[in-house]
């Protein structure tokens, strides 16, 4: 097995760990007085979990396709396809569905919502960023993302310098197209958020794995994972209070902080979890992990909509209750689902035998 296609137990069990932090920011009673500010102002802040995926989607790439080259685009796609597709598919279908007959109607505009979410390009649109699954906005990131990488390994190819100048003008880019289409008649808010701020997470992973394959990182000792776990965690505890010196609402301030938390706090954590002997990487390795982490992309499809709604109205409004059984339920849908669809999609399309954790 080639470098490239080596498998990183302990990056499959940190998924796990990126979706229960978004699960927990999502379902957290910010307004319960019960729960000291601190707590709160805390978890708020674990939304991070998205930047995390998107760190490890980087890095995860790079580190198998960077050295195909030239690259086989079309066994390519069709793995990244049979990744994430098909179980977004299915979960769409039953989103809308349910919706229908929740209504009892369709209207031109929920004709509009569908097309944009099975199409996964309804982040690109704020008016429907949140339309059908409400937390896959992310995946118009993703797809995006799969679909240009190859052309930045080409440009990174020719110069490592494109690392730090390519996430840079995609930025600025973005920019400028939020800018120009600040219209008041742009109604569907075409690129009114500038999506492209997460292009440094992603390029915080790319650059993970190219140094990491040009042999160019040489550390001893296990020091990143706890640098890594100490930077985020200072992160989560700190951002609240940095609030009234950094406006984290503004394109540089989030850039700004997408900056300092992948390449200080992610990517370092990263790093050790791959070649780092801890408790965390043992932890993160273990069986248990490993398959909640494989299962996690079903979980973060399902954990908030309709599933955790049904759980809640007629199961248990306990929010553990409800976590327990979306996780068993993910374990089962990529189990007989997911990972079958997975496996005969690459076979019947792209011959690939192979099986990859994103």
């Amino acid at each position: 097995m080639s470098i490239s296609k080596q498998f990183f137990p302990a990056l499959t069990g940190y998924r796990a760990i990126a979706a229960w932090m978004i699960f927990v920011y999502h379902f957290m009673p910010f307004n319960n007085p019960k729960y000291p500010e601190i707590a709160k102002n805390t978890i708020f802040n674990f939304h991070i979990g998205v930047e995390m995926f998107f760190v490890l989607s980087g890095f995860l790439i790079t580190y198998r396709y960077f050295n195909d080259y030239p690259i086989h685009f079309k066994k390519y796609m069709v793995n990244r396809f049979a990744r994430i597709y098909p179980m977004y598919f299915l979960i769409t279908f039953a989103v809308f569905l349910i919706s229908f007959f929740q209504n009892n109607s369709w209207s031109p505009e929920k004709t509009i919502e569908a097309v944009l979410s099975f199409t996964m390009t309804k982040a690109l649109f704020s008016k429907y960023n949140f339309a059908g699954i409400a937390q896959g906005w992310t995946l118009t990131l993703e797809e995006i993302f799969y679909l240009a990488a190859p052309f930045y390994f080409i440009l990174i190819r020719k110069s490592k310098w494109n690392l730090l100048i390519l996430p840079i003008l995609i930025f600025l880019f973005g920019i400028f197209l939020k800018d120009i289409t600040d219209d008041p008649a742009n109604s569907w808010g075409f690129l009114q958020e500038n999506i492209a701020i997460f292009i440094f997470d992603f390029f915080a992973g790319i650059a993970l794995a190219y140094f990491i394959l040009k042999r160019k990182i040489n550390l001893s000792g296990n020091w990143m994972t706890w640098f890594g776990i100490a930077v985020i965690i200072t992160y989560l505890l700190g951002k609240h209070y940095v609030v009234g010196i950094i406006d984290f609402k503004t394109d540089l301030g989030s850039a700004f902080y997408a900056i300092i938390l992948s390449v200080f706090g992610i990517v370092p954590l990263l790093w050790g979890l791959i070649n780092e002997k801890t408790i965390i990487q043992k932890v993160l390795s273990s069986r248990i992990f490993v398959l909640l982490g494989k299962s996690s992309y079903i979980f973060y499809l399902i954990h908030k909509g309709f599933l955790p709604v049904f759980i809640n109205d007629y199961v248990s409004d306990n929010k553990l209750v409800i976590f327990i059984i979306l996780n068993i339920i993910s374990i089962i849908l990529f189990t007989y689902i997911e990972e079958p669809l997975n496996h005969y999609l690459r076979r019947k399309f792209a011959g690939s035998k192979t099986q990859e954790t994103i």
